[in-house]
């Protein structure tokens, strides 16, 4: 059965094969989140990106990224996030032989790409503001017609 070594809390479960590595943790009692997020989280279904943890040793023994992961630890909406490869949603691990795991890790707004996401943004809400105002138009000229 595979081990997995929890190396920020200086400990190691054992676990079945295929075992999630966020399920095995918490029934272990090891937190994989940070502050408030213990709490306001997507329960395990990769979609908020707050149970993040790095494989330290062992990133063969596990299963590969699927793209919604990539997705999510890049970064959703406007703010971007660099991603180191050994970056993972332990929701989304499946644990096949021993691995090494730091819960919590730190990680960088990629600036650049978060700029290029704001100007999209403000463009993307500029047209859509002008679109409205032109539908008001229409609108207003359509009910002051009847």
């Amino acid at each position: 059965m595979p081990i997995i070594k929890f190396e920020r809390e200086g400990r190691s479960i054992e676990v079945p094969k295929g075992a999630n590595l966020r399920k095995a943790a918490l029934k272990a009692g090891i937190n994989v989140y940070k502050g408030i997020n213990q709490f306001l989280n997507c329960q395990g279904h990769g979609l908020c990106g707050t149970c993040r943890v790095e494989i330290i040793q062992g990133d063969k023994n596990v299963n590969s990224k699927t793209p919604k992961e990539e997705w999510v630890l890049k970064g959703k909406f406007l703010i971007a996030h660099k991603v180191n490869p050994n970056l993972r949603l332990s929701c989304q691990v499946k644990v096949e032989d021993d691995i090494v795991v730091l819960t919590m890790p730190n990680y960088e707004i990629d600036k650049e790409e978060t700029k290029e996401r704001i100007k999209i943004f403000a463009v993307a809400t500029f047209f859509g503001l002008l679109f409205l105002a032109g539908l008001a138009l229409i609108v207003s000229d359509f009910l002051g017609k009847i």
